[in-house]
């Protein structure tokens, strides 16, 4: 006889008396236990050694060849304008809206820096009167500037049959503090 099925009532009696001890549920709860236990030993901990191993070969690779790194301004910051310039560029955004034939009313302005990162930021809100169709070309001309986002756009018509609208426009516009 095979000692796998000399064993094997042994092992029956033995399961039957593990499951009048500990119930139907009691044994689903060893057998996850159980499970839990294998899928750790045969993949958790295996993977884990080998990723254990792959980061010190790493580590080993890095502090060969350590690199020089200097530390500089972004490009993007030495492009930017000064802050110093805020009403020109205003004058000429607003320029921008007047050529178009939009007609603007009060415009609010705040100013905040955004951080620690020496940039200033202005943000204007424009409210403005004028026809749809040059709206477009009027956006597409105040993004093209440097420095320039437009953070909000709002249309309202009056009127179904009337081609002006009154719009909230609110630009950003970022500098430089020198």
């Amino acid at each position: 006889m095979d000692a796998v099925t000399r064993h094997l009532p042994r092992l029956r009696w033995q399961l039957m008396q593990w499951q009048q001890r500990l119930g139907v549920p009691g044994l689903l709860a060893l057998g996850v236990m159980a499970a839990a236990l294998a899928i750790d030993v045969a993949i958790i901990y295996p993977a884990g050694r080998s990723d254990d191993l792959r980061r010190q070969e790493l580590q080993a690779g890095i502090a060969e060849h350590p690199q020089e790194v200097q530390v500089t301004e972004p490009a993007v910051v030495e492009r930017l304008p000064s802050a110093e310039d805020f009403a020109p560029r205003l004058e000429k955004l607003l320029g921008i809206l007047t050529q178009r034939g939009f007609i603007i009313e009060q415009t609010t302005l705040a100013y905040s820096a955004p951080g620690d990162t020496g940039l200033q930021r202005l943000d204007a809100e424009i409210p403005l009167v004028g026809p749809y169709i040059l709206l477009r070309e009027a956006l597409a001309d105040l993004a093209k500037e440097p420095a320039v986002r437009i953070e909000n756009v709002t249309l309202e018509r009056k009127e179904i049959t009337s081609g002006m609208l009154s719009i909230g426009l609110k630009v950003s516009v970022l500098g430089v503090v020198e």
